[in-house]
C-alpha cells in the first residue's frame, strides 16, 4: 500500500500543488498519510487511525482524503475485538471490574460490549474490591472479532460431594452350621449302624436255629456242622452287639451336635466342640469308638 501511494500519490499531489495554491496543512496531511503507513506494518492500529483521521480531513487535498478514508475501513476490519467477562466463585457475572492492558487503564466496568485492541500479545489485569487482582496474558490476532474470555475473582465456590450411597443390608447370618452338618452325619451313621446289628441279629439267629437242628439235647449226628453253625452265630452276635452299640453312639452323639449348635444370632460358643471316630478291636469281632468333647 506504501508503494502504491509513494508511485501514484506524489505525482497526484504534485498536480495538485500545480493546480492551486498550496495550504499550510497539506504537508501536515501528507505527513500524517505517510506516518499511518509505519504505524500499520507495526500493528499499533489505535495510532494508524488517529492519524488517518487526520489526513482525512475535508482541509486535507482530495488525493490524500480519499487515500486514508480507504485505509480507515482497512484497518477497522483488521482490528481485534475483544469482550472481557469476569465472574465470582459461585459462577455469577461481575460488573464493578476495572480492567487496565499492559499498565495503562482499559475499561472502567464490563459491560458486555466489545473493546477493540491491538494485535499481539497484552496483559490484562482485572481488579474488584476486596478481592485479589487477577492477571491474564492473551495474544490477539488481526481479524479477530468477539473473542471472549472470562476469569474467576474470588474464592471458588465449596465443592459439595454427593451423598454416598448407604451399603446394602447384609443377609441375615444362616442358622446352619459345620456343627449341625457334623450332627446330621453322625445320625446317618448311627441308623446305618443299627441297621447293621438287626441284620447282624438275624444272621446270628438263623445260625442258632441251624445249630439246634444239628445238634439237639438228644444227640449231635452232625457235630462239624453244627460247630460251626455255633460259631458262625456268636460271630454275628458279636457284630449286631457293636453295630447296635456303635449306631446308638453316633446317633445320641448326633442329637447332641444338633442340640448344642449355636443360634441364629446368638453368641459363638464358648468351648470348642470336638468328634472323634475310632475302630476298635475286640476279641470275637471288631467296631467303631465314637468320642470327643462338647
Amino acid at each position: 500500500m506504501r508503494r502504491r501511494y509513494a508511485g501514484v500519490g506524489f505525482a497526484a499531489l504534485a498536480l495538485v500543488a500545480l493546480s492551486r495554491p498550496a495550504l499550510a496543512d497539506d504537508a501536515a496531511c501528507i505527513a500524517a498519510s505517510e506516518q499511518t503507513l509505519t504505524l500499520r506494518q507495526q500493528g499499533k492500529l489505535h495510532d494508524a487511525l488517529k492519524g488517518l483521521a487526520v489526513c482525512s480531513d475535508a482541509a486535507c487535498p482530495d488525493e490524500v482524503k480519499a487515500e486514508c478514508s480507504r485505509r480507515i475501513d482497512a484497518i477497522g476490519a483488521a482490528m481485534p475485538t475483544l469482550v472481557l467477562e469476569a465472574k465470582d466463585g459461585a459462577g455469577n457475572d461481575l460488573f464493578t471490574v476495572t480492567v487496565s492492558m499492559d499498565g495503562a487503564p482499559l475499561a472502567a466496568k464490563l459491560d458486555g460490549r466489545p473493546l477493540s485492541i491491538d494485535p499481539g500479545e497484552h496483559t490484562f489485569r482485572f481488579e474488584m474490591a476486596g478481592q485479589p487482582p487477577v492477571e491474564k496474558k492473551l495474544v490477539l490476532r488481526e481479524g479477530e472479532k468477539d473473542r471472549r474470555e472470562s476469569v474467576v475473582l474470588g474464592p471458588a465456590a465449596p465443592v459439595v460431594a454427593p451423598p454416598r450411597p448407604l451399603p446394602p443390608p447384609e443377609p441375615p447370618p444362616s442358622s446352619w452350621s459345620t456343627q449341625k452338618s457334623l450332627a446330621v452325619a453322625a445320625g446317618g451313621v448311627g441308623v446305618i449302624g443299627v441297621g447293621l446289628g438287626v441284620v447282624f441279629g438275624l444272621y446270628a439267629s438263623s445260625s442258632q436255629s441251624r445249630e439246634k437242628s444239628d445238634c439237639s439235647t438228644s444227640g449231635c449226628p452232625s457235630y462239624p456242622q453244627g460247630n460251626e453253625d455255633y460259631t458262625t452265630a456268636r460271630k454275628d452276635a458279636t457284630g449286631s452287639t457293636i453295630a447296635f452299640i456303635a449306631g446308638a453312639a453316633f446317633l445320641a452323639g448326633g442329637v447332641a451336635l444338633w442340640f448344642t449348635a449355636p443360634k441364629e444370632g446368638g453368641p459363638p460358643p464358648t468351648t470348642a466342640r470336638s468328634v472323634r471316630l475310632a475302630p476298635m478291636i475286640l476279641g470275637g469281632g471288631g467296631g467303631l469308638v465314637l468320642g470327643g468333647s462338647l
